[in-house]
């Protein structure tokens, strides 16, 4: 009896056990279904790439803090630092504006450092209206301040370490005078540049400079980082890309700097630490994520946005590469107590002692559960013992009802396995097919019969049979060309030489809808390895298939006038050459398109291009491709024609579009192109070569009268190659010291006084006159690095005369009109002025009408600055323009030169009225006048007589080394000239 109540005790016991059980898994589905309905999608934008090395950590960061929150975490990644470019972003545009239009909305947005937090800004309205925006990494606090007014935006500020990280650095290194920043002049690099600029109070006695990356290529770069001596405190910010536009990655930019440097590179970001750089003060990216993860559930949760105030505090960490800080000899009790040492052999014991008090917790939590079940094992067997006795009569009863029951519970088991198992396929096959707008097809080789799942029905919107002859559901669905192709495919598989069936046909809807479908199979062998049927499913990949289409379109096509691009005309270009059939290439652009987007805008600009496009596209025909190369170039292709009566006929077509105006906001413009045309094969079979003709004879036209146009001939490319030579021949006298200056003295008429100079460049070791170089250094930007070395070695040489005792004379230095390019050239002016302790008055600045062309308010500005920081002002070549005199009248000049042509003209008996009116008018206006080009005495005779004040020509002197002027420079020059039967 009482062996029997024990029985029922247990059995009641397991019952409750059982009906707990079910609660519980109740209670936890029910839970499961609520977590589920409640599930959000945030999406993460990253400025850069999965691989780039904050990017993981941030990630990671984010992900910890929504796991525990139910959070679907999607990512897109805009790969700004290696493509930073309007295409990258219009592109990226397009493909969240794609998914957003066709994938459930997101309920929170997290954006990752500068450019993906500019991206959410500049396209809130379209993108992400009312959605709650929260970003993180971003350097630039005026960019973050900004966002943060918005009342949908908010998030936390990047500040890297740089004081903290110098005061370390300065710590290690007492003996250092300066702190040199790498940076580039990336938006990244921008923040970094202002964040290093705002250190610089705290360390009032160290001297900050930046080396920016991007104003050197990567060679020059390495050669200036190898002369940083021990003195210097070094900091790696950013350095992604030089002026040539190569970029390094993270892991390069690592082993260049530790290739290129001889001192401890310090950083205040990730990455580096054990590769070369010495570490420091370091962000934490992934409390970065954490925090913004943080944020977004806080915000999800009810907060409103507007209500959480920016966070401006940084997380960080302090971590060093131990082997370098024995290489520089540091005292390590300098080392912050809280720091990672990378690269550092840790103490056996240190390195295990985790992992010994660990061992150590379990052996003694063993030793406890022994002596624990030793107890219960005795009190066990006493109980088994009592027990024992009154069993023994019911064992053998029990005995065959338990292996009868274990028999039948063992097949129901696996019976209820089995079922559970079918369900979960079938309902994993469901979700399969509805998921992925499938169908499921089976093909018996004998009969010819295919058997297709009801899903396909809904995928054609056309009612079918789900048996039936396989050719005759091809007719029905697929366009007969489509046909043979898939039964070659079948074909080739059966045959062995294709793994399995992969195939895309386009398909017959109920609608006229054009679809496609991807047909994949497999063969099922029987018991004798003969393939008797084919097993497969149908995919619908209509929207993949479009997706594709539409990549391709915007691959090969310009975005802003959806013409083809350089891609597509050279690959149509190529098709072309290969036929060898002749034919033309035409090349233009626009002239003065720049003076159009300064004074109209970028957006009027654009405008003017997309109905330049349009008008072209109205006059091309089957053998005209227009394409736009880029910029305001376009591209032209004249197909199937050698006949040049044709290709100009095409060219006069092309040149009648720009003879109406262009009427864009009210505004006409006129438009005049230059246009470079190259014919093939004739020219050339290459298409490198064809572009680089067209571009040859264009360049011909705007160093012409541009408005025209000019076939290509050999000639071009021997002048092209010369103006190649010259420049590199001008680059490398910048490098290498290959300018001189000479001088020429300007003489006054009245004491005969040498009164100052005109310093004329020169080029050492060539024969190659200014009026050659001085046009190409315009053209390729490098009058403004030579402008400035003539001002240098200007005012070196007066001070060189002062110190050997002449008296300070003024020096005229010509100013060409690109040089208003260099906005900084007048603070570099008056630093020299301020280093060498001279006077402006001595520094005269020569200009020529042709300046005005360039902005009129802009260079008066110029001028006027010129005029306020005490410079004489000289306009050079007077009387070559249209519109001198008029000039004169606002001008803010003190002297004017004229040209030696005029007065080749003008300074003889027969003109001289002429010139008598030009010297009164100049002199009523304050004005000094010098005659330039005077060769002969009795020119120098008649202006004299008539108040000419100046003299600069080849009757007192030609132009001399600065030693020859040595010796004229305290010289009467008339006096000792005065043996000329001519002076009186």
């Amino acid at each position: 009896m009482k062996i029997k109540k024990r029985s029922n005790c247990l059995s009641t016991d397991y019952f409750s056990i059982i009906v707990v059980l079910i609660f519980l898994v109740f209670c936890t589905t029910i839970d499961s279904v609520k977590a589920m309905d409640a599930k959000k999608n945030v999406l993460f934008i990253s400025s850069y790439t999965e691989s780039f090395m904050t990017v993981p950590d941030q990630i990671r960061g984010i992900q910890s803090a929504f796991d525990k929150n139910n959070i679907n975490l999607e990512i897109e990644y805009m790969d700004s630092k290696r493509l930073d470019t309007a295409e990258n972003r219009q592109l990226f545009y397009d493909t969240l504006a794609y998914k957003f239009a066709n994938l459930p909305a997101y309920d929170a947005i997290i954006v990752g450092d500068d450019n993906a937090l500019q991206f959410t800004m500049d396209y809130q309205d379209k993108l992400f209206s009312q959605i709650p925006i929260v970003f993180f990494g971003v350097n630039d606090p005026e960019r973050g301040n900004k966002a943060n007014a918005n009342p949908y935006i908010t998030g936390l500020l990047e500040e890297s370490a740089l004081s903290d990280n110098i005061g370390i650095a300065y710590r290690f290194n007492p003996e250092a005078t300066k702190v040199v920043a790498i940076v580039d002049s990336t938006l990244t690099g921008q923040g970094d540049q202002q964040q290093f600029k705002a250190a610089q109070s705290k360390y009032p006695n160290l001297i900050f400079s930046l080396l920016n990356a991007s104003e050197y290529s990567f060679n020059e770069f390495g050669l200036i980082l190898e002369k940083l001596d021990n003195e210097t405190i070094l900091l790696f910010l950013s350095m992604n890309q030089d002026k040539t536009g190569e970029y390094l990655d993270l892991e390069k930019a690592f082993l260049f700097l530790r290739e290129h440097t001889h001192i401890p590179v310090y950083r205040a970001s990730i990455g580096g630490v054990g590769e070369g750089l010495m570490g420091g003060k370091l962000i934490d990216y992934e409390a970065f994520g954490r925090i913004s993860g943080e944020l977004v559930i806080k915000i999800l949760n009810g907060t409103p946005v507007d209500s959480i105030d920016l966070i401006q505090e940084t997380p960080y960490y302090y971590t060093f590469d131990y082997a370098l800080i024995q290489k520089y000899d540091i005292d390590e009790g300098l080392i912050p107590p809280s720091a990672v040492l990378v690269n550092k052999a840790e103490n056996p014991l240190e390195k295990y002692w985790n992992v010994i008090l660990a061992i150590g917790t379990v052996m003694v939590f063993l030793t406890i559960v022994s002596l624990i079940l030793i107890i219960d094992n005795l009190k066990r067997r006493t109980i088994q013992n009592e027990l024992s006795e009154s069993n023994k009569e019911l064992t053998s009863t029990y005995k065959e009802l338990a292996i009868t029951e274990d028999a039948l519970r063992r097949q129901y088991d696996v019976m209820e396995e089995h079922d559970h198992e079918v369900s979960v396929l079938n309902q994993k096959y469901e979700i399969a097919i509805q998921s992925t707008n499938s169908a499921v097809w089976e093909l018996d080789l004998q009969s010819k019969k295919i058997m297709i799942s009801e899903s396909f029905a809904t995928i054609i919107n056309k009612k079918i049979n789900q048996t039936e002859d396989v050719f005759k559901l091809l007719e029905l669905i697929i366009d007969n060309k489509y046909i043979q192709k898939l039964v070659n495919e079948c074909t080739g598989y059966l045959a062995g030489e294709i793994p399995e069936i992969n195939i895309q046909v386009p398909i017959k809807t109920g609608n006229q809808e054009k679809k496609w479908i991807l047909v994949r199979g497999k063969g099922i062998s029987d018991i004798d390895n003969h393939i008797k049927k084919i097993h497969g499913i149908l995919m619908d990949t209509t929207k993949i298939k479009e997706q594709e289409e539409y990549i391709n379109y915007l691959a090969q096509h310009d975005h802003l006038t959806r013409l083809p691009n350089r891609m597509k005309f050279l690959d149509r270009l190529s098709n072309e050459l290969k036929t060898e059939k002749p034919g033309a290439v035409f090349l233009f652009d626009i002239d003065n398109f720049k003076s159009i987007n300064d004074t109209q805008g970028h957006v009027y600009g654009d405008g003017l291009l997309k109905s330049i496009a349009g008008r072209l596209l109205n006059i091309a025909d089957e053998n005209m491709l227009v394409a736009r190369l880029g910029g305001d170039e376009f591209l032209i292709l004249i197909m199937n024609t050698l006949n040049l009566a044709d290709i100009d006929s095409y060219a006069q077509k092309i040149e009648d579009v720009f003879e109406k105006p262009f009427s864009l906001e009210g505004t006409d413009n006129y438009i005049n192109i230059s246009m470079g045309i190259t014919c093939y094969p004739c020219d050339s079979n290459n298409i490198d070569q064809l572009i680089m003709n067209a571009d040859t004879a264009m360049y011909n036209v705007k160093n012409g009268n541009k408005n025209n146009y000019i076939y290509y001939h050999p000639e071009m490319k021997t002048a092209m190659t010369r103006k190649v030579e010259i420049e590199s021949i001008l680059r490398n006298a910048l490098k290498e010291n290959g300018f001189k200056l000479v001088y020429q003295p300007q003489v006054d008429l009245t004491t005969g006084e040498v009164i100052g100079f005109e310093a004329l460049l020169r080029l050492k070791d060539y024969q190659i006159g200014p009026d050659r170089f001085i046009p190409i250094a315009e053209e390729t930007g490098l009058i403004i690095e030579i402008g400035r070395w003539v001002a240098q070695e200007t005012i070196s040489q007066i001070v060189f005369w002062r110190k050997k005792g002449f008296k300070e004379k003024t020096v005229a230095i010509n100013f060409s009109s690109k040089q208003l390019r260099d906005k900084s050239y007048i603070k570099y002016l008056l630093q020299l002025l301020s280093d060498n302790n001279l006077d402006s008055r001595y520094l005269e600045i020569e200009i020529t009408e042709s300046i005005l062309l360039e902005n009129d308010k802009e260079t008066i500005a110029f001028l006027n600055e010129l005029k306020e920081e005490g410079f004489s002002i000289a306009l050079d070549d007077f009387g070559t323009g249209y519109s001198s005199l008029n000039y004169l009248t606002y001008m803010p000049v003190d002297k004017i030169k004229l040209d030696k042509s005029i007065n080749d003209r003008f300074v003889n008996s027969n003109n001289i009225k002429i010139m008598e009116s030009l010297i009164l008018l100049a002199h009523s206006l304050n004005l000094k006048i010098t005659a330039e080009g005077i060769e002969e005495w009795d020119k120098f005779l008649i202006l004299k007589k008539w108040g000419c004040d100046f003299i600069q020509g080849y009757v007192f002197s030609k132009p001399l080394s600065s030693e020859a002027i040595e010796g004229i420079y305290n010289q009467d020059l008339i006096k000792k000239n005065r043996g000329s039967a001519l002076i009186p």
